[in-house]
């Protein structure tokens, strides 16, 4: 895990320092959404005895090389060889890292796109596989229930996106790196939800993984494909502690925070209208209460705002 907070660390910090470089933008296809209305059949993992996974190459690096079959092929080599889900995402993180190497051999911008999307690719996979598994165990009910889920995550990734990292024009050529990160890390995230509700199928126990007690993009969508109102906490490019908070009707307040610990953020807006407590509730979502306003706020006193949806 160490190894992949340095790799996104380092692509971005490279990024950063190449994105306004010679090299053209290399323009992918990234509409990579997941087919949850034509499931494939695969076959279920259980009963697998040999849960070590032998990468049978040291990956070549090569720029110009389309990995996506290598990856397919590989991650069913996961499935077939991997005697639970929860090892089964284990070898999934050992899988991305036997592709660190490329994204670290990355000089030019256009290389660094290249390779960061391939991240995001192996867990688009894997959350495709997860799918089709489930698919075929769930009852009609829960099969539905959690599909409406899918759709509704898949109908609001393009509006998040944008929320987080902003648009193509504002970061310019860094754009696809920045926006091949931030669906590797919403991917992999929905591919541990997926995996849970699989291993419930299965009658497997599963962890999940901790989620951070400070940072995140939590939403209110009202059970649909749309974003009513957003929260989302990050570092920004100058390595404060932000938050961004949306509410529907209502109007958006940006601010800094402090950590108060056990996953506890004290916000301040940046125009001292309005102060509150963030509480991050890690897979279960967040909330802000407001506990302070003054001037022309869009916000009252004693207000809370629950974010359930978990990106």
């Amino acid at each position: 895990m160490k190894k992949r907070i340095y790799r996104i660390s380092f692509l971005f910090m490279v990024g950063l320092c190449a994105g306004c470089g010679k090299e053209g933008t290399v323009n992918h296809d990234l509409s990579m959404e997941s087919q949850f209305s034509q499931v494939e059949e695969h076959s279920s993992s259980a009963g697998k005895e040999n849960d070590d996974i032998e990468w049978k190459d040291k990956l070549e690096i090569d720029f110009s090389y389309d990995y996506s079959e290598d990856i397919k092929a590989e991650i069913d080599d996961v499935v077939s060889n991997s005697a639970s889900l929860q090892k089964e995402l284990e070898n999934i993180e050992e899988m991305i890292e036997k592709y660190t190497p490329l994204a670290e051999a990355a000089q030019t911008q256009g290389e660094m796109n290249v390779s960061s999307r391939w991240f995001y690719v192996i867990w688009d996979t894997e959350l495709n596989n997860l799918w089709s598994r489930f698919s075929n165990l769930a009852d009609p009910q829960t099969k539905e229930k959690l599909l409406a889920e899918q759709r509704n995550w898949i109908a609001m990734k393009e509006e998040v996106t944008l929320q987080s990292i902003g648009s193509i024009e504002e970061n310019g050529s860094i754009y696809p790196l920045l926006q091949n990160a931030f669906l590797e890390k919403i991917t992999r995230n929905r591919s541990y939800i997926l995996a849970n509700a699989l291993a419930e199928l299965n009658g497997e126990s599963f962890v999940m993984p901790e989620i951070s007690a400070k940072y995140g993009l939590f939403v209110d969508n009202q059970g649909t494909g749309n974003v009513y109102s957003s929260l989302i906490t990050q570092q920004n490019l100058e390595g404060d502690d932000e938050a961004i908070i949306s509410i529907y009707r209502q109007g958006e307040t940006r601010g800094t925070f402090i950590d108060n610990g056990n996953g506890e953020l004290a916000f301040a807006s940046d125009d001292g209208s309005v102060k509150g407590i963030i509480k991050l509730n890690g897979w279960d979502g967040a909330s802000f209460k407001v506990i302070e306003t003054s001037g022309e706020s869009v916000f009252s006193t004693g207000e809370e705002v629950v974010f359930p949806f978990v990106f």
